[in-house]
């Protein structure tokens, strides 16, 4: 069996989709160098306009190194070798409609060109983990995570939305199998292309091991770096409409203050699409700290930033799957999410759920969950054993699986 692996999530801060590419991708090498009985015979990565094959040190793919007693640190995950900066750079402006087919149909040509070099790579199966597939006149897979932009299409910008209506389609059309990391976006596929369950394989994503054992150590670096308090609410996610935050800070501030105080919310993520306006009293929680926004963190802060926190909530719209919830999990945090979407179906029992746009119940989830103790526990310890239900290899099995029926 050989694979392409179209590595474009990776060549920018990782969000979801990223992970996903990364994570698995990174357990298809490990396999390949490790299982004699393993039947990868290859597995190359497209980044930028460059064909690569993969193995554990592949700059894209690299674990970050410990800092040293200077804070120095080796390359991380997230960094893209110079050679690929420019396109890193070049995909800031792909939301031009006309840029973003020129930036693919390069991608396009490269592929075709590697493969006239390289014939045995003609019949290698062309894995696309995010959405839209290159041509590919081959075996191909496809990963869909979500179909938010026609759920809410407001939620989204417009030139995403229409790639995504001209270019989904084909990109089904054209897929041997498809993938999706949810039962419930399998439902949708079926519901809004009207695809056969039979070319449907449900891939979900893991839980990376370094979310469950937080070391004291790390956890206190984190605190301090962050200058957090003993107790705070924890929310991740890209700040923009679909994941609601502006109804989880309404939430949050229909608390008693004293509460606030002694419990602020804690935002973490980059800046997304779409104004996210803050209300005044929202700017008064900023000011006097009852509300902070990190950002976009260091991928290897994200364990520390969960343990550490007193609760998570997560109340988005609308999700394909939700990894920030089951990274919670792992971590040993309470978990708060909407009863909605696939959020509802990766929380299972071990998460109260609520309405995502009922401003009540959220209040009384958070107030819950920062002072009923022995409720907070007893969504500590199941939320534990639902995150063990997800993992990177259990992932890639699966990925495999679908791969032998292409």
């Amino acid at each position: 069996m050989k694979v392409i692996v179209n590595l474009q999530p990776l060549l920018a801060p990782l969000t979801g989709v990223g992970h996903y590419t990364r994570e698995i991708t990174r357990e298809l090498v490990r396999r390949q160098s490790t299982e004699a009985s393993f039947q990868l015979e290859s597995l190359h990565g497209i980044a930028g306009t460059h064909i690569d094959s993969l193995h554990a040190s592949y700059p894209l793919l690299a674990e970050k190194v410990s800092s040293n007693a200077h804070g120095d640190t080796a390359v991380s995950a997230r960094a893209v070798s110079r050679r690929h900066s420019a396109w890193r750079f070049a995909r800031r402006y792909l939301r031009n409609p006309v840029t973003r087919a020129l930036y693919r149909q390069a991608l396009t040509q490269r592929l075709r060109l590697h493969t006239w070099r390289h014939p045995s790579l003609r019949n290698a199966i062309y894995w696309e983990p995010n959405f839209v597939s290159l041509p590919w006149s081959g075996r191909s897979v496809v990963t869909v995570h979500d179909l938010s932009h026609m759920r809410y299409p407001e939620f989204h910008p417009r030139e995403r939305v229409d790639f995504f209506a001209q270019g989904l389609p084909q990109s089904l059309a054209r897929a041997s199998r498809i993938h999706v990391v949810s039962r419930f976006t399998a439902d949708e596929l079926q519901s809004l292309f009207d695809i056969d369950p039979a070319r449907i394989d449900i891939v979900p994503p893991g839980v990376s091991e370094r979310f469950y054992a937080v070391e004291p150590a790390q956890r206190e670096r984190v605190r301090q770096r962050h200058a957090l308090p003993a107790r705070y609410c924890l929310s991740v996610g890209t700040l923009e409409p679909r994941k609601n935050l502006t109804t989880l800070i309404d939430a949050f501030l229909s608390l008693p203050t004293a509460r606030q105080h002694a419990c602020p919310l804690v935002l973490v993520g980059m800046p997304g699409w779409g104004a996210q306006r803050l209300s005044t009293a929202a700017q008064r929680a900023l000011e006097d700290g009852r509300l902070r926004r990190l950002g976009y963190v260091d991928d290897d802060e994200l364990p520390a930033l969960y343990a550490n926190a007193t609760l998570f909530a997560y109340v988005s719209r609308y999700e394909g799957f939700g990894m920030p919830v089951i990274e919670a999990m792992a971590a040993g945090t309470p978990v708060i999410t909407a009863d909605a979407t696939a959020t509802r179906e990766v929380a299972g029992d071990a998460a109260l759920t609520v309405p995502p746009d009922d401003i009540g119940a959220i209040r009384d989830a958070l107030d819950t969950l920062m002072n009923d103790p022995d409720q907070a526990d007893r969504l500590r310890r199941a939320g534990y054993q639902r995150a063990r239900m997800f993992s990177w290899p259990r992932s890639t099995d699966a990925l495999l699986e679908s791969f032998r029926l292409v």
